[in-house]
């Protein structure tokens, strides 16, 4: 997207999905091309099955000024309505939770106004007629440029700005290779214990495996997905509908890879695998317990991950979220994912947040900040 070098920018806020105007579709796809997290679909599910009763969004869209305007980002947030406490603070957040592996803003991939821009909008948020004390932005990529530019954001517009480590993220980058290529690089140890379990589930005759890429029969793949998750080791999904409700989203745009393995009809294993822009987000695993030693899970991986490489032909695999250890066996590289906490200097509750998360100092800074902007210097 070319900008001219005198363009201007404006900010409005929305209060809702629905109220974005249509053209600012166009700025989702793109976005969505680096990550399925950046897609309008799967903001409008985690809208749907997360937001609380207590919660409003607050959606700030940048666009240019003048007979037309042009989209140029959106910061999608959220915050609750209620205080609680004498100390208690307004923070604006990102909208996203422990379901999001990966949050930034919406912005065309190549926008060569990017700093411009972010700027604009970290000063609609300080000037925000609501007043934030406190603003959490997570979980944000370290690695890219849109980062550091924040920061820089937030600090031109007044804020303090402290960063924080979220979690690591494993990923492999194919590099144009064939599936047979890249498992024979994995470690020994997993090429041998998949060989042998997959040998020993072959040699019963009672082992199969599905992959549901489309809404057909997808009732079906939604129960016996949610049979092996309630069977699993893993906790209740605190919001029942969101799981289902990013399943068939993303049936109905085709990124779907729900693979299911069953072991004597029974569903034993399953895997939420999302295929978009080239890239293929492994989001959910899950196994039956009672399956556990005959490693349906990791016979599973092999059959989604040569479809995603030799089928889907994937860029990137990604395990999103986590630095547990198995996942060093099937990627390649680790990248970190970084929050940034943005406290204002011009409220008391500010201060106070401040002070409780960056120590003395930070509110030394803090005062300093507040005079300097009295004086008109910042």
């Amino acid at each position: 997207m070319q900008s001219p070098p005198d363009s201007s920018y404006a900010v409005r806020v929305f209060d809702a999905l629905s109220d974005l105007p249509a053209h600012y579709e166009s700025l989702f796809a793109n976005a969505g091309k680096a990550s399925v997290f950046f897609t309008l679909p799967w903001f409008k599910n985690y809208v749907q099955s997360v937001l609380a009763s207590n919660e409003r969004l607050r959606i700030y869209a940048v666009e240019t000024t003048g007979s037309t305007a042009k989209a140029c980002a959106v910061l999608m947030m959220h915050y609750r309505t209620s205080r609680a406490g004498p100390f208690s603070v307004r923070v604006l957040s990102s909208l996203s939770n422990y379901y999001t592996s990966l949050f930034g803003v919406i912005v065309e991939p190549d926008q060569p106004d990017m700093q411009r821009v972010l700027d604009t909008l970290a000063k609609a948020v300080a000037n925000d007629d609501l007043r934030w004390d406190e603003l959490d932005l997570r979980p944000l990529a370290a690695d890219e440029a849109q980062f550091a530019q924040l920061i820089s954001a937030f600090g031109k517009a007044g804020f303090l700005v402290q960063k924080y480590f979220c979690f690591g993220n494993w990923y492999l980058e194919v590099n144009g290779q064939t599936f047979r290529n890249y498992f024979a690089a994995r470690p020994s140890r997993l090429i041998n214990t998949e060989k042998r379990k997959r040998k020993a589930l072959e040699a019963g005759g009672h082992f199969r495996t599905e992959i549901f890429t489309s809404t057909d029969r997808l009732d079906v793949a939604i129960a016996d997905y949610n049979r092996i998750y309630n069977s699993s080791w893993k906790e209740t999904e605190p919001y029942p509908d969101f799981v289902a409700g990013l399943i068939r989203s993303s049936a109905e745009q085709g990124w779907l890879r729900l693979g299911i393995g069953y072991l004597n009809n029974e569903p034993a294993a399953a895997q939420i695998w999302i295929v978009t822009g080239g890239q293929a987000a492994i989001y959910k695993l899950a196994y039956e317990e009672r399956f556990a030693k005959q490693s349906v899970g990791t016979v599973l991986s092999r059959i989604l991950m040569e479809h995603a490489i030799d089928v889907d032909k994937v860029r990137i695999a990604d395990y999103l979220t986590g630095d547990d250890s198995y996942k060093r066996d099937w990627m390649s590289h680790r990248r970190e994912r970084w929050g940034i906490r943005a406290f204002n200097p011009r409220t008391p509750y500010g201060l106070f947040a401040a002070a409780r998360h960056m120590g003395g100092r930070a509110v030394r800074r803090a005062m300093d900040a507040v005079r300097n902007l009295r004086n008109g210097r910042t």
